[in-house]
């Protein structure tokens, strides 16, 4: 049961990575644009944020059950890798909250405070991945 919920754990960490790096490639897209293409550039945004809340969450629910089923964690990878879910964590928050500000108001000028916050998630993502394996090897 550990191995399969530590594989469905490092698949929705895997997702949120390339939901985050489709993300970052598409703000870089959308720097400088304007009209339908900015807006469709922002309603892929939109629903790639919106499938990463479901990621978030199964991140949260299969790291749990992992603690859960190991009866606990003290080593310092885990405690690594659950400062880099954290750290994902709020960055999709924050990139969700300011991806809404820029849907809301059209102000472009957001795009460099969307995209640093992407990246946190992206980087934090990559993190995590490698901190889960160290920490759920056994």
């Amino acid at each position: 049961m550990h191995t399969l919920i530590l594989i469905l754990h490092i698949m929705v960490i895997a997702l949120g990575t390339g939901l985050s790096f489709s993300n970052l490639v598409n703000t870089r897209l959308a720097e400088g644009k304007s009209g339908e293409m900015a807006k469709g550039l922002g309603l892929q945004r939109m629903t790639i944020a919106k499938i990463g809340d479901g990621v978030i969450a199964l991140i949260w629910i299969t790291g749990l059950a992992l603690l859960w089923l190991r009866g606990g964690v003290s080593d310092p990878w885990f405690h690594a890798k659950l400062a880099f879910v954290v750290l994902l964590t709020v960055s999709h928050a924050m990139a969700r909250r300011t991806g809404g500000q820029l849907a809301r108001t059209g102000n472009m000028a957001l795009l460099s405070s969307l995209q640093l916050f992407i990246a946190g998630v992206f980087v934090s993502a990559l993190a995590s991945i490698l901190f889960a394996m160290l920490a759920f090897h056994g």
